[in-house]
């Protein structure tokens, strides 16, 4: 594909797709071909979005825009429930894939799309885009370096205002389209794990959890205890009961410790005071770091392969959770 331009697909044409779009379309290495989502009106105006004097194509179902549009990428959009099936059909169409996380809502599901991916020899990339944040970045560096010894401990907390968004004026709760399937750790968990198990460089092994959730089932406030490879022990936190968002993850080794939020990192070793360490500024956005893997040949920054661990997770917790039992997950 060298000196050509990523012909590009979108299915599922909410606010997500417009989000990603919105950095897209100022990339001269891509060329949106057609965007399909079962509202047909929705799919047309995400196309005017691209280009108001000549739209894309619009198409209310994503096997007509592959045949049609025949894109050399797709990228998913979609509720999370409905992830699976239109990556399986780009894959046999020959199409790369970008997926907004999670890969999918569950283990089985997303080792299909590995396989099918590794098959065909195509990439598919998933939307961790917390793997592209500096501090997160150093901190899989310095944990990785040995900077602060063995690691023993990770606390890891994300808070969001994930009540108020999902909640109408009458008190009454709604099951936003784009999360349908899920509750808070379905929506914003995945980010939380994802980094947590890459930075760490670790996987799970066993998870015991415990979930506040409404009369609809959706979960609010999770709380987890993990257990890493090399007996690595790890706490989960999510409140979406909070009154602002919050991200951090603190690393415990025998040396010192580490701690990132999403815009920052300090280093403590030995005893000494607490350091501020100096990042870069962000370079890469996820959906550029997908365009440049496909285009270059190389393997985006967070490939399908290393996502099934984080929908691993997401299970165990959840099942864990509905039941009151330890669950492994080896």
């Amino acid at each position: 594909m060298a000196g050509k331009p990523l012909r590009m697909g979108i299915v599922g044409c909410g606010r997500a797709a417009r989000i990603h779009l919105d950095r897209l379309r100022t990339r001269d290495d891509v060329q949106i071909v057609g965007c399909a989502d079962l509202n047909l009106e929705a799919a047309r105006t995400l196309g005017r979005q691209v280009s108001a004097d000549e739209p894309p194509p619009a198409f209310a179902d994503h096997k007509e825009l592959l045949a049609k549009a025949a894109p050399d990428a797709l990228a998913i959009f979609t509720p999370h429930l409905a992830h699976y099936r239109p990556a399986m059909d780009a894959l046999q169409a020959g199409c790369h894939v970008f997926i907004e996380k999670p890969l999918s809502t569950n283990a089985q599901e997303a080792q299909d799309i590995v396989g099918l991916a590794k098959g065909r020899n195509l990439r598919v990339g998933v939307g961790h885009q917390y793997r592209l944040l500096p501090s997160l970045v150093e901190a899989r560096r310095q944990v990785s370096d040995g900077v602060i010894g063995p690691l023993r401990l990770v606390t890891a907390v994300l808070a969001a205002p994930w009540l108020a968004l999902h909640q109408t004026p009458g008190d009454s709760w709604r099951l936003d389209p784009k999360i349908a399937g899920g509750g808070l750790l379905a929506d914003a968990g995945e980010h939380l794990i994802d980094a947590l198990l890459w930075t760490t460089g670790q996987s799970a092994q066993e998870t015991a959890a415990f979930q506040d959730q409404q009369g609809s089932g959706l979960d609010l406030v999770t709380a987890a205890t993990v257990r890493l490879d090399y007996g690595t022990l790890a706490t989960l936190g999510l409140s979406g009961v909070a009154p602002a968002s919050w991200f951090e993850i603190s690393y415990f080794g025998t040396s010192g410790c580490i701690r990132a939020t999403d815009q920052a990192l300090w280093l403590e070793q030995g005893g000494s005071a607490r350091s501020a360490v100096a990042l870069p500024a962000p370079t890469e956005t996820i959906d550029g770091n997908f365009v440049t893997a496909v285009l270059g040949g190389t393997p985006p920054c967070c490939p399908a392969d290393q996502a099934v661990d984080t929908v691993r997770l997401l299970e165990a917790i959840s099942r864990s959770a509905a039941t009151g039992q330890v669950v492994r997950l080896v």
